[in-house]
C-alpha cells in the first residue's frame, strides 16, 4: 500500500511539474502567438546568378526563428531553374542553391522566398539573372 501511495505522489508531482513548464514557455492556456518574437528572412547577398548548364550558385539565406526547423518555399523561379535549400544542424539558416537548365530563359527575375517556422511565416525577396547560356 505504501508504495501505490509514493508512486501517486511522484506522478502528481510529476504531473504538477509539467504543467509548471509548460505554462513557463508560454505551451501552456495562458501563452499566445502574440508574445512571440517574430521571425525574420534574409540573404547577406541580394543577386543570384545562374547559367544554363552551368554550376550551382549557392546564397546564405538567414532564419531568425525560436524553431530549429523551417518550410522554405520559393516563388516566381523561370521555368528551367530548380533550387534546393539546406539547413544549418543546430537552426534553420543555412544556404539555398539554384541550377538552370538548357531551357531556362534568360532574363531578370524577382523570386520570393517564404519561410514557416515556429508558427509564423516571413518573407524576402532577391533578384535571380539567367544569364545567357556560352
Amino acid at each position: 500500500m505504501h508504495s501505490n501511495f509514493a508512486l501517486m505522489r511522484r506522478l502528481a508531482f510529476e504531473f504538477l511539474l509539467a504543467c509548471s513548464l509548460l505554462a513557463g514557455c508560454g505551451c501552456g492556456g495562458g501563452g499566445s502567438v502574440g508574445g512571440q518574437t517574430p521571425i525574420t528572412v534574409s540573404f547577406p547577398v541580394s543577386t543570384v546568378t545562374v547559367t544554363p548548364g552551368g554550376p550551382e550558385a549557392i546564397i546564405p539565406i538567414n532564419i531568425t526563428s525560436t524553431s530549429e526547423t523551417a518550410l522554405v518555399m520559393i516563388k516566381g523561379l523561370p521555368g528551367g531553374v530548380q533550387e534546393r535549400y539546406s539547413a544549418s544542424d543546430t537552426n534553420p539558416s543555412g544556404s539555398l542553391g539554384f541550377t538552370a537548365n538548357a531551357s531556362a530563359t534568360p532574363g531578370t527575375y524577382m523570386p520570393t522566398v517564404t519561410v514557416n517556422s515556429a508558427g509564423q511565416t516571413a518573407s524576402a525577396s532577391f533578384t535571380l539573372i539567367v544569364a545567357a547560356s556560352q
